[in-house]
């Protein structure tokens, strides 16, 4: 199920769109990569410096605002997935591989940096964990 864009979100397309810029054209005028710039933009990207994009966003386009707040895995389903990789002496590679995705992907959902459902639904169902990853009451 995808999620309707935060307003922010929509803004900045707007703007890019009247300024005729690319995602990639932004991501380069303001020292990011495309790929974090994209996942800022579209909601999937929430780390302490997420605030730091948003205003050099909002500053080369003149947007106002922040991005919806979007959870993330808890710093302890975090470990618990890293502890798991240690015991069974597997690496993100092996399990990006067996999951079929990508290891950047992969390590950015494992570091806390993106929330994806399906990776942290089959993480759990190979790794065998059983701590959810975001605990009730953090919305």
């Amino acid at each position: 199920m995808r999620k309707e864009p935060s307003q922010w979100s929509k803004d900045v397309r707007k703007a890019m769109i009247d300024e005729g810029m690319t995602i990639k054209q932004l991501a380069e005028s303001i020292g990011y990569s495309f790929a974090v710039v994209s996942s800022v933009i579209n909601g999937r990207y929430s780390n302490k410096t997420y605030r730091q994009i948003v205003e050099k966003i909002n500053e080369k386009l003149g947007t106002k605002g922040l991005p919806e707040r979007i959870n993330t895995p808890s710093r302890d389903w975090c470990n618990a997935v890293k502890s798991k990789l240690l015991y069974r002496d597997m690496s993100i590679n092996q399990l990006a591989e067996k999951m079929d995705v990508s290891r950047d992907r992969l390590s950015l959902v494992i570091n806390g940096k993106m929330m994806n459902e399906d990776i942290v639904d089959a993480i759990n169902r190979i790794l065998d964990i059983k701590l959810p990853a975001i605990p009730a009451g953090d919305d």
